[in-house]
């Protein structure tokens, strides 16, 4: 049975500020001088531990927000970097061209957008703090509910600093601690170091009065525990650069044993795979009827066109796609192709749509086809995985000269990613879907199912004749692409395959430097001029020498950093973390170069949203 958390929002979410601008002047002095009519104040809410629940459920509720973890969300951490383009067609929320392009203004709604969400946050996580304590109730939940607010207000003010902090000039953002009084609303920016120190002491205080997760009824599976928090602060650690605290900090989530990595990688971004071994903080998400227990988050990534899952936006890039070493499986799990079955079992492929420029889609997020309304669906959003824990903890360890256990902690990540093969060909494989086999390619029953999506540029199956598929758009609604190149694998090594299962199995056996016949069938198709397609085969059989399928990193030094650095992109990609990666690790303008953009210093950190400091006054980051 699933297990979800449905963080209910309760009349005290009507009664927050949104801003710290002078903009909501008028209604924050309607709040805090009269009882709203038809509504509760603070001062009459907060009475009994059922209004304790409540206030906390509706600062964890902001997580689900548009401006929290959507629209702009995704601009400001995965579009803005190397990993993916907008997507969608090209007009559609081109205010997100900026992110894509290098070229973001202060004035662009996205900040305001996400300045507005986070402080809201902290404003309700701010109004249960001052209130909860003065509630008689069960002290051990009273204290519970407490940490739950401040991590969740740490956790709010942790994107804050990243995004919009400054950490050369010693700025950081309004530090706000407690509901505000009229005349309170315009806040000067505190310093770098007082903004994380506040982190740092919510998050301790977390640690001290969450249970672990294993301690939580089935029931409560998505509130914040004391696995969370510790992992927040080993990153909020990392990522002051504070080494020693931040291996501290993750070696405490690792010897807790609370958490272990999920065999199968697909499987912990299916919803099955929700709250699975290796998740340690996910927003939760369940489809109801009336709404309110979702957010649009996979709506707005989901497959635009046929399926219509979603509107298109987030789309990995090429630079991903090329990113993983040969054979990695969570290629496969992370980009979700024209002519793919959507979900396992299914029938529905997904078409190509000629309106948009990219055709790839983020894999781990799509909405089930089960799903009556796209906007109220099921998909949680991952915010912390005990691999991320890992790989903090391996490039602490790296920092503090501790190399054996940066890659010990480093090699786990790799060894769950290549399960219990050795070797490679170079082949990301896939599954066939059935139909497209049959009605578009003709294929024949007997003929196998598995296919080589794609194939490492320079790596072994390439070198030996091999090709990934291509595929084009073809008008027609049964037609999901017209396939240019497609090699088939009949047989590896003289075993047949007919599934991908079979295809791994046969692997297993195979060692790298063994060179192995691989029997293919090469299907290509051309129009037909009358709207159709001709389609054409060839049997090969070519020679593949196998080499080691993510080895064991054995480098030193830079090296190793290097390679710690790769794996978070490419264990972590499409969730979200990409771009802040990249500006701590201090690389964010030579990727950023590479891709052909023009770089600048002042992109090290977002600019503060213009009507910020329209109204208050408060200090731009430098550049803008």
């Amino acid at each position: 049975m699933r297990r979800t958390t449905r963080y209910t929002t309760h009349l005290l979410a009507g009664l927050v500020a949104v801003t710290l601008t002078g903009a909501l002047l008028a209604g924050c002095d309607s709040f805090l001088e009269k009882e709203p009519l038809g509504e509760l104040s603070t001062e009459s809410f907060f009475q009994d531990e059922d209004d304790a629940v409540a206030a906390t459920n509706a600062t964890y509720s902001v997580l689900r927000s548009f401006s929290v973890h959507v629209f702009a969300w995704l601009g400001a951490t995965d579009i803005a970097s190397d990993h993916t383009t907008k997507g969608s067609t090209p007009s559609d929320a081109s205010f997100l061209l900026a992110f894509d392009n290098l070229e973001w203004q202060a004035s662009n709604q996205a900040f305001s957008g996400l300045w507005a969400g986070y402080y809201q946050g902290i404003y309700r996580a701010n109004v249960a703090i001052q209130n909860i304590p003065g509630i008689d109730m069960n002290e051990e939940r009273r204290a519970r509910l407490v940490g739950e607010n401040k991590f969740l207000r740490a956790y709010y003010y942790f994107f804050l600093i990243r995004a919009f902090g400054d950490r050369e000039a010693n700025r950081g953002v309004p530090l706000v601690t407690e509901p505000l009084e009229p005349g309170e609303f315009q806040q000067p920016r505190a310093s770098f170091e007082e903004v994380y120190n506040l982190i740092e002491q919510d998050l301790q205080d977390a640690i001290e009065a969450l249970p672990e997760q294993s301690e939580y009824p089935s029931s409560e599976l998505g509130r914040a525990t004391k696995g969370a928090a510790r992992a927040f602060l080993a990153k909020a650690h990392l990522f002051q650069e504070d080494y020693p605290n931040a291996l501290q900090y993750a070696q405490d989530v690792i010897d807790s044993g609370e958490y272990s990595l999920h065999p199968d990688y697909s499987f912990i971004f299916s919803v099955d795979g929700e709250f699975s071994s290796g998740s340690i903080f996910e927003v939760g998400h369940i489809e109801l009827e009336e709404g309110g227990g979702s957010s649009r988050y996979a709506q707005v990534q989901g497959v635009r066109g046929f399926p219509s899952l979603g509107w298109g936006f987030n789309q990995p890039s090429d630079h991903l796609e090329t990113l993983y070493e040969p054979g990695d499986p969570r290629q496969q799990a992370t980009i979700l192709y024209p002519g793919e079955t959507v979900e396992e079992g299914s029938d529905v492929v997904v078409h190509i749509n000629p309106n948009m420029t990219n055709q790839q889609y983020n894999e781990k997020v799509q909405v089930p086809l089960s799903t009556t309304n796209p906007g109220q669906n099921p998909v949680n959003i991952r915010r912390m995985r005990y691999a991320d824990v890992l790989l903090i903890a391996a490039e602490a360890a790296a920092e503090t000269g501790d190399e054996a256990t940066a890659r010990t902690y480093l090699n786990q990540v790799r060894e769950r990613a290549r399960g219990d093969r050795t070797a490679t060909l170079g082949i990301v494989p896939e599954q066939l879907n059935e139909r497209l086999a049959t009605n578009n390619l003709g294929l024949g029953s007997g003929t196998s199912r598995v296919f080589a999506r794609y194939i490492n540029d320079g790596g072994p199956a390439e070198s030996a004749g091999l090709q990934s598929t291509e595929s084009a758009y073809l008008d027609g609604p049964e037609i999901p692409a017209l396939i240019t190149n497609m090699d088939i694998i009949q047989s590896v090594n003289g075993t047949a395959v007919a599934s991908v299962e079979e295809y791994l199995t046969a692997m297993a056996s195979v060692n790298a430097g063994q060179t192995v016949p691989v029997e293919v069938l090469r299907v290509t198709q051309e129009t037909d001029g009358n709207g159709g397609a001709t389609t054409d085969t060839e049997s090969l059989t070519v020679n593949v020498t196998a080499t080691e399928l993510l080895p064991d990193v054995t480098a030193s030094g830079s090296a190793l950093l290097e390679a710690i650095y790769e794996e978070r992109g490419s264990e972590l990609a499409m969730e979200h973390h990409r771009w802040f990666d990249i500006v701590h690790q201090g690389r964010a303008q030579e990727i950023m170069e590479s891709t052909g953009l023009d770089w600048q210093d002042r992109f090290r950190m977002y600019p503060i949203p213009q009507q910020e400091i329209d109204l208050t006054g408060i200090q731009q980051n430098e550049g803008y």
